[in-house]
């Protein structure tokens, strides 16, 4: 017995020792991915050395003799840390994102590839002008460099997800920067979701005033009545309030959501002119709202070039978009800007009426039609292709059968066809926004904003001789006054009424410059110019940001400093909460069986929503749990389609007579008052909140369940790795502070944090070097490096960063030059491939 005993441990030791070894391996593997931020490194087609420093927090400093130069090595440098994240952004666009995750993807790659916004990128870099191709070209020549780098024995060319999952990539081409752009107007255009909820909600009966209830308008909207959807589609006779067997439950549906959330709108931009600043100067803030994602959507970089052939230096400083050699959010040496989306009614969704003896042809204003079709294979890793057929309407390509259900919510014979600004295949963005870039005065900003086609942005701009502005730029649809719908609801595809009737002009789009205020401020509510005549939306965020904007920058008698844009920036009050607050103490039915104590810590509750409060967390979750207890009984499961998270909806259910009495429970044989559903809904609230933190209530803090959920995709899905890569600091705010922190009640954590300031930047025109940074992880895309999250926790504990002149070394080994390096064999064969033959 002994002597098994010794063997045994012998083969444990064993074991051990040779799991220490690939341990030991893997790590060196990795380790050697990290980028060399020191020495001497050629790069092809350099016009002269390039200086590439990064200071304490990782941050680059590109100093070069020309844009394509810069352009060149920050696409290098973009490489360096972020490639991961590119790769994928363009898979996403091209739809190929099962060769990398296989089966789980393969409907979210249906819909990418029906609506194939690679094929749209790809025609519209044709059609650029030769100055930003060239730039663009440079951009992918640096990226390619730095994939064809020369690497060492075990080192790893890729970064370590690739080893992790055994993939290789491709080389970069300069329409991926194109389709990355059109990515990013698919994650914020979103009026489609709201077109088919209201679409669910007539098949299930509901009328237009009652839609409108559960779909509210914003204070200053005053649309023409919404039309009853149930006899244009037939939805009369299989509808039921609710019913059982017509309901659709978005969990058993693959294509309920995409992979991340689309049409998701929340961001603050302002700026005030120097005659409201205590400098004299204009002062600009900026915090764009986007899924939180590790690492962060946006990455900081500061750029140094000659201007003109006099040598004049152009800086270009701020939140750059990895995968395109833009600066989204910033500045140069003339002017600042920053944007939020504008929620421009960019979408439109056409039900098409099928030939009953040719299901290929739908019918027209002018008589059936046959589909454009394409047969598109799927490549799935680990899994045979899948294929299918891509049609094509006149106007626009048919949604998959399973895009949130839609075949389940339209009458048989008919499919949706989708009808979408970011699908140009002549989308001139990139060049408006390079131009941008490189614009020296308000004026000349807003004429650069021409080449705009979407996504819709909000966009203020300030320049350092005192002016300032705003211009939301892009393609806007014009509808036909006779279109009731007005892009709120899906209509009839073979009437000519409700097509496209052209576009608004450029002079015509929503701009101001130097306002009699002085101030000008945006939240994705209608921020409008008082009397704009154009239409662009119904659909705007709820009001309450924008109040609280208006409120702290324009109607305020106080000067203006850095100081006070950051104390805005960060403000953690909660309007909409405090308003739930109000009609919720005041209606709830006496005690509602809850600790006294708690109840009267809530009636004196301030609205700031802390991180280190209990009050918080217990208003979040009496909201979630009275919305729930108002509406399942009308909407049945359906109702999980409306759970994000919109206060405004219980708000006027509380308060308003509509159509129905929303607080009466259908399924119960009482008539439940509003009292009755919020003391429900608060005993509900404090036993979830009881399981999860204890039975102490003073114990319970809003910043552990409110972490600001950093997702990596896809190892935060995969226990043991989500540790090493996910980024999650505890947060502050809530879904109606201006310090943005959006919950859904949709996730298994429905007070987690994962839509908040993916960048935050305040910029002073009286010293540009003195703006202020901060993004929400750090700067690396590589879990193993010490700038993967350091960051994070200046982000999250409300602080910034100085991105000035020069950069603050950390040591003597942050410096890399690029020197120009031979042409060699391989690139002449590349530069022939381009050649018009």
């Amino acid at each position: 017995m002994h002597l098994v005993f010794k063997w045994a441990f012998r083969i444990a030791a064993v074991g051990i020792v040779f799991f220490g070894i690939i341990i030991a391996v893997a790590s060196s593997a990795f380790l050697s991915t990290l980028p060399d931020n020191s020495g001497q490194v050629p790069l092809a087609q350099l016009s002269d050395d390039v200086v590439l420093s990064r200071n304490i927090n990782g941050i680059p400093y590109i100093n070069a003799a020309t844009h394509e130069d810069a352009a060149r090595v920050l696409g290098y440098v973009h490489a360096q840390d972020r490639f991961w994240q590119m790769h994928v952004l363009r898979m996403v666009a091209q739809g190929r994102l099962s060769e990398l995750f296989g089966r789980p993807t393969i409907d979210t790659d249906i819909f990418l590839r029906t609506i194939d916004l690679g094929g749209a990128s790809e025609k519209s870099f044709g059609v650029l002008s030769p100055e930003i191709r060239t730039l663009l070209e440079a951009y992918s020549e640096g990226v390619n460099s730095w994939l064809e780098r020369d690497t060492g024995f075990l080192q790893a060319r890729l970064p370590p997800e690739f080893v992790i999952l055994g993939k290789n990539a491709e080389p970069w081409e300069p329409w991926h920067s194109l389709s990355i752009l059109k990515v990013m107007a698919l994650t914020l255009d979103g009026n489609l979701r709201q077109e088919i909820q209201r679409l669910l909600l007539a098949s299930k009966n509901f009328s237009p005033r009652e839609i409108d209830e559960l779909i509210p308008y914003g204070p200053r909207e005053n649309p023409p009545p919404l039309p009853d959807l149930r006899p244009v589609y037939g939805f009369g006779a299989q509808a039921g309030r609710p019913s059982a067997d017509f309901a659709i439950n978005p969990e058993e549906s693959t294509m309920a959501e995409l992979m991340w959330e689309t049409g998701v709108t929340a961001s603050n931009n302002w700026v005030v002119s120097g005659t409201r600043t205590s400098s004299g100067k204009p002062l600009l803030a900026n915090d764009p709202h986007l899924e939180l994602t590790a690492p962060s959507i946006f990455y900081l970089a500061h750029l140094s070039f000659d201007a003109d052939e006099q040598g004049s230096v152009q800086s270009l400083v701020g939140a750059t978009l990895p995968g395109t050699p833009i600066i989204i959010a910033g500045r140069n040496d003339h002017l600042a800007w920053g944007l939020t989306t504008t929620v421009l009614d960019s979408q439109d969704l056409y039900i098409e009426r099928l030939k009953g003896d040719d299901p290929g042809s739908y019918l027209t204003p002018d008589g059936w039609r046959p589909f454009e079709t394409e047969e598109v294979t799927i490549e799935v890793s680990g899994a045979p292709p899948v294929s299918f057929t891509r049609r094509t309407t006149r106007h626009g390509p048919v949604l998959p059968d399973n895009y949130r259900d839609i075949t389940k919510i339209i009458p048989s014979g008919h499919v949706a066809a989708l009808q979408w600004t970011a699908l140009a295949e002549d989308d001139t963005t990139a060049e408006g926004a390079i131009n941008m870039n490189l614009s020296r005065s308000v004026g000349e900003f807003i004429d650069a904003t021409r080449k705009m086609v979407s996504p819709m942005q909000s966009i203020v701009v300030a320049d350092v001789n005192g002016d300032i502005g705003i211009i939301a730029p892009g393609r806007a649809p014009i509808r036909d006054p006779a279109n009731l719908h007005a892009g709120r609801a899906p209509v009839p595809g073979w009437l000519e009424l409700y097509d496209w009737k052209g576009w608004i002009d450029h002079a015509d789009l929503p701009q101001m410059v130097n306002p009699d205020v002085g101030a000008i401020a945006t939240a994705n509510a209608n921020w409008l110019p008082a009397g704009y005549a154009q239409h662009i939306t119904f659909d705007w965020d709820e009001n309450y940001r924008q109040a609280r904007v208006d409120e702290l920058v324009i109607d305020t008698d106080d000067q203006h400093s850095m100081q006070t844009m950051a104390k805005i920036q960060l403000d953690i009050f909660s309007p909409a909460l405090m308003e739930f607050k109000r009609i919720a103490v005041s209606q709830l039915a006496a005690g509602a069986g809850q600790d006294p104590s708690m109840l009267d810590s809530l009636r004196q509750w301030d609205g700031m929503m802390s991180a280190d409060s209990p009050l918080p967390l217990i208003m979040t979750s009496w909201w979630k749990h009275t919305g729930e207890a108002l509406f399942r009984d009308d909407l049945g499961e359906d109702h999980k389609r409306f759970a994000r998270g919109r206060l405004q909806p219980v708000l006027d259910a509380l308060t308003i007579t509509g159509t129905r009495d929303w607080c009466d429970d259908r399924l119960t044989s009482q008539v439940e008052t509003c009292g009755i559903i919020l003391a429900r809904g608060l005993t509900l609230a404090v036993e979830e909140l009881r399981n999860s933190y204890g039975d102490d209530w003073r114990k319970w803090r809003w910043g552990e369940a409110h972490k600001a959920r950093g997702t990596h995709r896809p190892f935060s899905s995969i226990g043991p790795l989500s540790v090493l890569f996910s980024v999650s600091p505890e947060s502050a705010g809530g879904s109606y502070t201006l310090l943005r922190g959006r919950t859904d009640f949709r996730n298994d954590n429905p007070y987690i944090n994962g839509h908040g300031s993916a960048f935050r930047g305040i910029y002073d025109l009286a010293d540009l070097d003195r703006s202020r940074y901060v993004i929400t992880t750090g700067q690396s895309g590589h879990f193993l490096s010490r700038h993967y999250r350091d960051l994070a926790d200046e982000w999250a504990e409300m602080r910034y960063i100085e991105i000035g002149q020069n950069p603050q070394l950390d040591n003597d080994m942050d410096v890399l030059v690029l020197t120009p390096s031979p042409v060699t064999e391989k690139w002449i064969d590349a530069w022939i491939s381009k050649l018009p033959i």
